[in-house]
């Protein structure tokens, strides 16, 4: 996937893209959504790149884009990971990784109450899905953790089969 292709995922109106803010890229890889992330947030946005491969981490530049980024060895199973308080989460391609979706998800709403999900609308488990996320399922989990606004943002064909999903869930600000 390109970074034009992924930013076409990930772009949406409703995020304030012209402000400087702080995200957290969990499951980030050698940082393709990463870097993309930074090509639209503005300049002296503050991007915490989390991954368990150390190695891919050191692939990922400190600044992109005018935006800095900061590295985090960690695991998104484990209840010691700290994240610091973020205007938004991205989760592309890993919540299908991850056992237990809903406790991850409580525990994030700690870090915000914006999340950017990139995934494949497969309802059936595999090898490199173990937990799919359909986008009904992620609307399911995203309600049981109290966050009801879940819009799809995207959608394009995925190089590996089927059909792959963006989608932004914020909780409702109050007035």
């Amino acid at each position: 996937m390109t970074t034009d292709q992924a930013a076409a995922l990930l772009r949406t109106s409703r995020i304030e893209w012209t402000r400087p803010q702080v995200w957290c890229d969990l499951g980030c890889g050698e940082g393709l959504f990463t870097l993309t992330l930074a090509t639209l947030l503005a300049t002296g946005s503050t991007i915490y790149a989390v991954d368990r491969n150390q190695s891919a981490l050191q692939r990922i530049p400190k600044e992109h884009h005018g935006a800095s980024i900061r590295k985090i060895h960690g695991d998104l199973n484990s209840d010691r990971l700290q994240l610091p308080s973020a205007n938004g989460i991205l989760m592309a391609n890993v919540l299908h990784f991850i056992a237990k979706q809903e406790s991850l998800l409580k525990r994030l709403r700690d870090v915000s109450e914006r999340f950017l999900i990139v995934e494949y609308e497969q309802g059936r488990s595999s090898t490199w899905r173990p937990y799919p996320v359909s986008f009904q399922k992620l609307r399911d989990l995203f309600s049981v953790v109290g966050i009801h606004s879940v819009t799809q943002i995207s959608t394009r064909k995925s190089r590996f089969g089927g059909t792959m999903y963006s989608a932004l869930a914020e909780a409702a600000r109050s007035c």
